[in-house]
């Protein structure tokens, strides 16, 4: 068992966004294959896990997952992400190892039905926040960040954890000119593609941005529209109740019920590991995880040194 942590940190990572893209990004070069099973999202994912602890080195990391069922979003809006194309049966194949890899890792696994993944990402940063804590949410989804405060922070996924953009609230006001708190009124007028949901007719981001720097949230907005051309006007009135109910998509719950104990902090199990990934053959994943454990000890023995250091000095200067 090795320990080697940033204190007071906590690490969530969106299962199923890291799910497609490591599907999608190993699926275009390099495809591992285990019993004539592509296992190339199984690679990506345990990459990413690996690159994680290495430069986040998490008090605590959690994987959180969507599950069948239908969310409190679908029963709000019945072509809430009906946009999406099937996923491939190669993909769903991986989810069993997905699964399997982080039980070696001893990653806990959080889902709840009728929310996403992103509600119970959303919920822990809140609680870990609460606690004093740092959240680093992983996920490609800029969704997350209207969570981002001092406390939370987006590592948005491009590539390598070390490379990807992180997120707090100066890079949210430089991407789009308004603060965190103010991305979901951002996202009710602008709407999401992805989610299937198109906000305020016409309006872009450049428009909803110079509104919410003006009037600062939706509600303002409604109330000062007289101020707009008779268009927006027009928009406005007639499609107000369609935007509400955007904005009640588009919001992360913060508040689901979970179960999490937060006294179980991660350690990195390095024998369950190398066993999966000798039982998968991915041995250049094998070598980055003998890496990992030889900077996880230089950096323990280096504390304990240090440590040793400070307590023959204290003792010494005991003496005087």
């Amino acid at each position: 068992m090795k320990m080697w942590q940033n204190k007071n940190s906590i690490v969530l990572i969106d299962g199923n966004a890291l799910m497609h893209r490591a599907y999608h990004g190993i699926n275009r070069g390099f495809v591992p294959v285990w019993n004539n099973i592509p296992v190339g999202m199984v690679y990506g994912f345990a990459s990413t896990l690996l690159s994680t602890l290495e430069y986040l080195r998490p008090e605590w990391i959690i994987v959180a997952f969507d599950t069948k069922e239908a969310t409190f979003r679908h029963e709000i809006d019945t072509q809430y992400k009906a946009q999406r194309t099937p996923t491939p049966n190669d993909f769903y194949e991986q989810i069993p190892l997905v699964e399997e890899l982080l039980q070696a890792f001893h990653i806990p696994i959080l889902k709840s039905p009728g929310f996403e993944a992103d509600d119970i990402c959303g919920t822990l940063a809140v609680q870990g926040a609460a606690k004093n804590l740092h959240a680093y949410i992983i996920s490609g989804d800029l969704d997350y960040t209207q969570l981002v405060n001092e406390h939370i922070h987006l590592v948005k996924l491009n590539g390598k954890i070390d490379q990807s953009p992180l997120y707090g609230p100066a890079e949210v006001r430089a991407r789009y000119g308004i603060t965190p708190e103010q991305m979901v009124d951002f996202k009710a007028l602008v709407g999401d593609s992805s989610d299937n949901f198109k906000g305020l007719s016409g309006c872009g981001p450049k428009t909803a941005s110079e509104w919410l720097q003006k009037w600062n949230t939706l509600e303002t907005i409604f109330q000062k529209k007289h101020e707009l051309s008779p268009l927006w006007q027009e928009k406005l009135a007639a499609e107000e109740e369609y935007i509400r109910q955007c904005k009640i998509l588009a919001k992360i719950k913060t508040d689901v019920d979970l179960s999490f104990d937060w006294d179980k902090k991660f350690a990195l199990m390095d024998g369950s590991i190398n066993t999966f990934f000798e039982k998968l053959k991915f041995q250049s994943l094998s070598g980055r995880l003998f890496k990992l454990n030889k900077k996880i000890e230089q950096s323990f023995f280096g504390e304990q040194k240090k440590e040793s250091r400070k307590d023959e000095l204290e003792e010494q200067l005991s003496l005087f």
